[in-house]
């Protein structure tokens, strides 16, 4: 330990002779208890006061924790010299986590059997009914909920499992609908089944809600509701009619020349000016027939050779094909054809996809360009630069870069002649990566300090939640949310206030009571420049005195818009720092905010604290003793673990803020002491006095 610096305290001496400062206590006594259980602790080797890290004095004492914790006490000499903290001894708390129980199936219907599983458990599981084991088999008649499953290990029970709903359905007959009930032979339709909380299941053999099907003939389609083993009534009929596509058209020629100079035919002479001769419906000139075959670029200028014509009808459906023909004669000083029919070409992007990174690139080719070449000024990979449709995978360059040109050429239709190739480009946005958007752009951290133990029996806790985007992007609608009934109302406490205050910029939901689904929302709508973090702080008041347990875990939940109007979302870790482990993603780092609660040793009127937290938030930042009597003065002494003297007041006002003013660390800086274990000496002008341990935290 080194050595100890030796102390005399003028106030507390019983006689001039010097103070010899005293060893540390050795302790020993109970090292594994399970909750709920006792630990007698004993001290030896003080010939003075014993005061344990409890506040209480003597050789021994029975300690009661809700968790592994260590005790520690200092001896006091006759004199009043304090011994150094002995080491410290370690109760540990052997309580396994309650078990998860999961049910086999829900809803069901009445009367069937389920199985719920229990998991989380290295141990014994014990059910409500005595039985044992990983699993129970049971008949449920209506809605019901499961738990009290307990888990066992060395001895040590955990706290009896959170309940589990196993529903029992009522099927009901299906609604069916379709997005159109006449269709041709082949085309593709969606029948939608609602007002099933279970399976659908179809006349045609089907299963799903919603399907895509491509009927050959005109039937109709029915569908029941299954839950369990329970199946509903038939839905009513829902018809579909399928069109046979077998439509002859009539035209008035199907064989089309040019007229000189030009070279080139017009095949929209092919369509009969008397549109009574025909269904009403659009006209469609393909290269093959073949209904879905490449389009002709540009049918009114065609050269010589065979070219398709369709109608499709208002219904949807396509006649049988006919062919044309176009035939070219020689013209005396004739226009090249790509005179008359120059090179165009119009291009699109489309299904951009920040996840795979990649974006479809789209050209439509017109008049005679033919032969098209994409190229770009990214670094990524066009996986077809020669069709018209084609996709491209950005790289990690082009991320950085921003955005991407990409142009579409044609080459020049009749070489060192008087036509040219066609030119287009478009510019697109880079989207960012999953580490950049989505589930890993924004970041929740959520500190709790220290509790603070109110005079009516009340616990104050304090918390901290810290907002960050970690991506190069500003985000929108940020949106926070605590339900502080899952952290505590489930456990026996009860939520006496709740009060919120955000940082400069943010506004707290003023209806938020983090208590039900339409009130644990703290705030929402807010906005968070890239780089940026905001605070939001908590403050709430529980009444512990029928909780089932002392320690409660909290986790709160963030979600935000990315610049792509992707939904990206994050659950607070324990702490100020959403990224504790700095990989650039908070996500995997999602530890709940856990606090345990030790009860207060008070004495008369008078209360102190256990602890404080001086780090300038404005909570807790003063060690504040209340319940003082009028007309009464206090004085007070604080000492670190090795006896030393580091702050006292003769006629302390409650203002310490955790910095020393006695010894080598004071000064004109007022340094603040380190966080840890502190002993105190609180003496009141009416004779009564206090020595105790607290706790300072940063």
């Amino acid at each position: 330990m080194g050595a100890v610096l030796a102390i005399r305290v003028s106030s507390y001496a019983q006689s001039a002779d010097p103070c010899t400062t005293p060893n540390p206590p050795v302790i020993n006594g109970t090292s594994s208890i399970c909750r709920g259980e006792s630990a007698l602790l004993s001290a030896t080797g003080c010939s003075g006061t014993i005061i344990w890290s409890t506040g209480e004095t003597g050789g021994q004492i029975r300690v009661q924790p809700q968790q592994t914790t260590r005790y520690t006490a200092l001896c006091r000499a006759p004199q009043g010299c304090l011994s150094c903290f002995a080491e410290a001894w370690k109760v540990e708390v052997n309580t396994p986590a309650p078990p998860v129980i999961v049910a086999s199936e829900t809803p069901i219907c009445r009367g069937d059997r389920v199985t719920l599983t229990a998991t989380g458990c290295a141990g014994t599981l014990t059910w409500p009914d005595g039985n044992t084991g990983n699993s129970l088999v049971v008949q449920v008649m209506q809605t019901t909920m499961f738990a009290g499953v307990i888990c066992t290990e060395k001895t040590c029970p955990s706290a009896p499992s959170v309940a589990v709903e196993v529903a029992i359905g009522e099927p009901t007959k299906p609604v069916l609908s379709v997005d159109q009930t006449s269709i041709c032979t082949g085309q593709a339709i969606n029948i939608m089944a609602g007002n099933c909380a279970g399976v659908v299941r179809w006349s045609d053999g089907g299963i799903g809600t919603s399907r895509t099907i491509s009927p050959t003939q005109s039937r109709a389609y029915r569908a029941v509701c299954q839950v369990g083993s329970c199946q509903s009534d038939s839905s009513d009929a829902l018809p579909i009619t399928v069109n046979a596509s077998n439509l002859r058209i009539s035209l008035t020629s199907t064989t089309f020349t040019n007229g000189c100079p030009y070279q080139t035919a017009d095949l929209t002479q092919a369509i009969p000016a008397d549109k009574s001769l025909n269904p009403a419906g659009v006209w469609l000139f393909r290269t093959e027939p073949n209904p879905n075959s490449p389009a002709v670029q540009s049918p009114m200028a065609v050269e010589s050779g065979g070219y398709y014509l369709f109608l499709r009808t208002n219904d949807g459906c396509f006649s049988e094909p006919v062919m044309l023909s176009a035939k070219i004669a020689p013209c005396q000083n004739g226009i090249a054809p790509c005179i008359s029919n120059p090179a165009r070409v119009v291009v699109w992007a489309d299904s951009l996809n920040g996840q795979r990174g990649s974006v479809a690139l789209h050209a439509q080719l017109r008049g005679s360009a033919l032969n098209p070449q994409w190229t770009g000024t990214g670094t990524g990979l066009l996986t077809s630069a020669s069709a018209p449709s084609t996709r491209y995978l950005f790289s990690e360059a082009d991320r950085q870069r921003g955005a991407i040109v990409f142009a579409l050429t044609t080459p020049d239709p009749d070489g060192l002649g008087p036509c040219v190739g066609a030119l287009a480009s478009l510019t697109v946005t880079v989207p960012l990566p999953d580490s950049q958007t989505g589930a890993e752009i924004v970041g929740l951290g959520k500190k709790v300090f220290e509790p603070t133990w109110l005079p009516n029996g009340e616990v104050e806790l304090v918390y901290q939640l810290t907002v960050a985007n970690m991506g190069k992007n500003p985000l929108a609608n940020v949106q926070v949310v605590d339900d502080l009934d899952r952290a505590f109302a489930a456990s026996g406490a009860r939520i006496q206030s709740v009060s919120v205050r955000a940082d400069s910029g943010w506004a707290a939901n003023p209806a938020y009571n983090g208590r039900g689904s339409d009130t644990t929302m703290l705030m929402a709508g807010a906005s968070l420049p890239a780089g940026a973090q905001r605070m939001v702080r908590m403050v709430v008041r529980l009444n512990i005195g029928q909780a089932n347990t002392l320690t409660f875990d909290n986790q709160a939940h963030v979600q935000a818009l990315d610049v792509n109007g992707t939904i990206c979302r994050d659950l607070s870790t324990i702490g100020n720092d959403p990224d504790p482990d700095k990989n650039g993603n908070p996500v995997d780092n999602n530890e709940p905010t856990a606090i345990t609660l030790h009860s207060v040793a008070t004495e008369g009127e008078v209360f102190i604290p256990e602890g404080f937290s001086p780090n300038g938030d404005g909570i807790n930042d003063q060690f504040i003793v209340s319940r003082v009597p009028s007309n009464t003065t206090m004085q007070l002494r604080v000492f670190n673990r090795w006896g030393q003297t580091v702050y006292e007041s003769e006629k302390y006002q409650n203002d310490w803020n955790g910095t020393a003013n006695v010894g080598v660390v004071s000064g004109v800086n007022r340094q603040g002491l380190p966080e840890g274990t502190y002993f105190y000496v609180l003496t009141l002008s009416d004779g009564r006095e206090y020595s105790r341990f607290m706790t300072l935290n940063r």
